[in-house]
């Protein structure tokens, strides 16, 4: 079938008098600097003979198309053409002009017209122009990548809940279903190829993107990218040959809005909201494998937080309760020592760490170096570089948060941030519990995600290659020392007081005995070595000068009740001597503060932090005890509370401070009258 015929410049038929006196006014057009060409002479050459055929075709009328080829060897067909591509319209919205005299530009993008053949293993396909290919066939497949670019950069409504700024990797996930809807079968692109046209559908989202913001330039603005010194050198850090050989340590903020929901004695439940927390994580730099996390509740994390990370990546994982609907771990995903059983307590060659005051602190070499044999490597401070892969997990965690309403991006100018944001309505905001698990999970499906640094695989299968081979071999703790957690233990001296009372310990404004200490009054005096658990101070582990045990150490009535940390006591008694809170002989002092704080907390976030860390202080001392990981024995910690409990001291107070109770009347006789 013949082509129809085109009207040219708004006549029915053409003639070279009907063209546009503009386009024989070379300084109007758009021009081209020819010089580009001196690197390429056979271009110049053409281009100058398509330049002069064109000026004679337009200006001169009276030369015949038979003169202007004896001239320029241009033929008359030729010139047709070249009219054609100087009138076509050009990306910038203007025509051509001399531009489209250029031999070899493109005027106009490639479209495909072959079929698309599969990828193999052995054999590569060919899809140059597959996409737009696919999409020419599939209209409905244009309209809803570009309703999906324009919803991924659209802002929360009032009300609304939903992902913002989705990664493009789930987006592509959406695409793949949409192209089964339409229609498109397995043996088509982009279903017949390795990665289902990943790479082409991220192309065309970036560049959807890039039109919607230069149509509102004021929808993001993207941060500058921070270059390395220019007297950068890299140091020679030791290279991981084998796993568990050299680990990698670092903190990231978790930019998104928190909250946390207290219920109350009436059944109901108060929302408050949360400063951001941070995210400790350890990983093994070979196989590239989260080893283990922690999640610190504060504006900063300290030695204790930093002590909390590096147990949780020593110790069996444990495994997090997931409530909310569709959330699951990938297969394949997980920790190490949850596939691996055998690999917990394995230890470490050398942590590489930045130079924060937490990680120097005389406490966490002491920990790392004399209790795991541990070398450690102090990175530079503010050189992100000497973490490289961390850094990535990081980045990689981000793009996850950043899509939950109330996220606050990676800056203030970040345009998720504007996106995301929720106002004052907390209700739509996550949760601490719903955080918990979220992280939980995006660190288990990081471990069995794919990796082009470990050929393809993934850091669990790489780790159960490497450490099946015959020269790994497992250096794991004793295990003296697996269920004693000196890891979160630090070493305290003290006097044993009593010279009036039962032989004691003073230890952070609460007093410690027990059973063989009250019946030893001789011991008054004597100097001893006190460890304890960061997290959990209500019992204390107590050691005479020349290293034999005393024994365990259980706090005075009040404060042995519930699970708390010696930051949280340290707070609870500075309240104390302010005058803010009060508490009897026979109220729990945990309780007292976490009531005060309760009050406080919807108008400060500093006490809803303190409010969640006292009460995650509690879930986690009694995760301890549940899977065995508590460095004192429950029937031994039985025995001396009650023998602490009817020690002289606790008596006197009893008596002094006893309630009032009824007492039961039994009936041996009955008289009748």
């Amino acid at each position: 079938m013949k082509a129809p015929r085109v009207v040219v410049f708004g006549v029915s038929s053409f003639t070279r008098a009907s063209i546009p006196d503009i386009l024989a006014d070379f300084g109007s057009l758009p021009s081209v600097d020819d010089s580009a060409f001196d690197g390429n002479p056979a271009v110049k050459i053409t281009y100058q003979r398509n330049l002069e055929a064109f000026r004679l075709f337009v200006e001169e009328q009276d030369l015949t198309l038979t003169d202007i080829q004896r001239q320029t060897t241009i033929h008359p067909k030729q010139l047709y053409r070249l009219l054609d591509r100087v009138v076509s319209k050009a990306p910038d919205g203007r025509i051509q002009g001399l531009r489209g005299l250029i031999p070899g530009k493109h005027l106009k993008e490639y479209e495909r017209v072959m079929t698309v053949k599969a990828s193999s293993k052995l054999r590569t396909s060919s899809a140059a122009g597959a996409m737009q290919q696919l999409l020419r066939c599939y209209p409905a497949l244009q309209k809803w990548i570009s309703k999906s670019v324009r919803l991924r950069k659209k802002p929360l409504r009032e009300g609304e809940i939903r992902a913002v700024k989705r990664s493009v990797r789930l987006l592509h996930s959406d695409f793949l279903e949409e192209c089964e809807r339409v229609g498109v079968t397995l043996s088509e692109y982009p279903f017949n190829q390795d990665l289902r046209g990943l790479r082409s559908f991220q192309g065309i989202v970036r560049r959807l993107e890039r039109e919607h913001q230069a149509a509102h330039p004021k929808a993001g603005d993207n941060p500058p990218k921070v270059e390395a010194s220019p007297d950068y050198e890299k140091p020679a850090w030791p290279i991981a040959l084998r796993p568990f050989m050299v680990v990698q340590f670092d903190g990231h903020k978790i930019d998104v809005r928190l909250t946390l929901v207290i219920p109350d004695p009436f059944g109901m439940e108060t929302i408050i909201e949360l400063h951001l927390i941070w995210i400790l994580v350890v990983t093994d730099v070979l196989t590239k494998a989260a080893l283990g996390y922690y999640l610190a509740l504060g504006l900063e994390y300290n030695k204790d937080d930093f002590a909390e990370a590096i147990q949780a990546a020593i110790v069996p994982h444990r495994k997090v309760t997931l409530t909310i609907p569709g959330l699951a771990v990938r297969n394949g995903g997980g920790f190490p020592t949850e596939v691996q059983p055998e690999l917990a307590y394995h230890r470490w060659s050398w942590l590489q760490f930045d130079e924060a005051k937490s990680h120097l602190s005389t406490d966490s070499l002491t920990r790392l170096t004399k209790v795991l044999g541990t070398w450690t490597i102090a990175g530079r401070l503010g050189e992100p570089n000497d973490r490289s892969y961390q850094e990535r997990f990081f980045g990689l965690i981000e793009q996850c948060f950043h899509q939950v309403p109330g996220t606050l991006g990676s800056n203030p100018k970040d345009d998720v941030r504007r996106l995301g944001d929720v106002g004052k309505d907390l209700s739509r905001l996550i949760s601490l519990d719903e955080l918990e698990q979220l992280a939980y999970v995006v660190v288990a499906n990081r471990n069995g995600e794919t990796q082009s640094g470990l050929g393809g695989r993934a850091a669990l299968e790489a780790m159960r290659y490497l450490t099946s081979k015959p020269e790994f071999m497992l250096q794991t703790l004793p295990a003296t020392k697996r269920h004693q957690l000196f890891l979160l233990k630090e070493a305290v001296i003290k006097v044993i007081r009593g010279a009036k009372s039962v032989p004691h310990v003073n230890f952070e404004d609460v007093r410690y005995t027990s059973d063989i200490l009250a019946q030893r009054p001789e011991l008054v005096g004597k100097t001893v070595r006190i460890y304890y658990m960061a997290r959990d101070i209500r019992r204390i582990h107590a050691f005479f000068e020349d290293g034999a045990e005393l024994g365990i150490l259980v706090a005075s009535r009040q404060w042995r009740t519930t699970p708390h940390s010696i930051r949280l006591r340290k707070e609870i008694f500075r309240l104390q001597r302010l005058g803010l809170i009060h508490w009897g002989a026979n109220d729990d002092p945990i309780e007292v503060f976490i009531r005060y704080k309760r009050g406080e907390a919807k108008q400060s976030k500093r006490a809803a932090n303190s409010v969640a860390k006292a009460r995650a202080g509690i879930a986690a001392a009694e995760m301890d005890a549940v899977h065995g990981d508590s460095p004192f024995d429950k029937k031994k910690i039985s025995e001396i509370e009650q023998v602490a409990a009817d020690a002289p001291e606790a008596k006197r107070i009893s008596t002094r401070k006893r309630r009032v109770s009824p007492t039961p009347i039994s009936l041996t006789k009955t008289v009748i009258f």
